[in-house]
């Protein structure tokens, strides 16, 4: 079986209100920037947990090609922590000039057979891709990846990786 894979958006994931009060009181450079510690830890547990390979589903990746020189700093530093925190990423999904879903869906096809998981803010990006629902972890933008929503991706990757087995009398007690 292909390894797990983790479709990471950044805004309203990792970058919430809480991380950007932080960046303000503590005077961070947006290129230094702090991503929130909590939904860091509960990332971190769950690559940890599953084995899942990190794919950039964020907007963020749009970047990725930019020659601004701020904007290359900014995402390097999104790699450094991620790294950091057990999560480094391992893959980016294409661009194509569709919604994310649609883009999320063609790394997919490339790659049959694989579990996923998308940890996104917004099911609006999701709308014209509806066999992804079952695989979209909504992640409440005011509050970042929480404990509910790692329980959840556990779920989905276990219900994804696990055939369903004949129970015996014996299992059912």
């Amino acid at each position: 079986m292909a390894e797990p894979v983790l479709f990471l958006d950044v805004d309203g994931v990792l970058c919430t209100p809480l991380s950007v009060r932080l960046d303000w009181l503590l005077r961070r450079p947006m290129d230094r920037q702090l991503f929130d510690p909590i939904a860091l830890f509960w990332l971190e547990r769950l690559v940890r947990r599953t084995g899942a390979q990190v794919v950039l589903s964020s907007s963020w990746r749009y970047s990725l090609g930019d020659s601004d020189a701020l904007a290359r700093r900014i995402l390097q530093n999104l790699y450094r922590c991620l790294a950091a925190h057990g999560a480094p990423v391992a893959g980016i999904a294409p661009i194509l000039g569709v919604s994310k879903g649609e883009e999320i869906a063609a790394w997919i096809a490339r790659r049959p057979g694989a579990p996923c998981v998308i940890l996104d803010d917004r099911a609006d990006e999701f709308a014209a891709v509806p066999n992804l629902q079952p695989c979209l972890v909504l992640v409440d933008s005011r509050r970042g990846l929480r404990r509910r929503d790692y329980r959840r991706a556990l779920a989905l990757f276990h219900a994804q990786t696990t055939t369903k087995k004949e129970v015996s009398p014996h299992d059912r007690l």
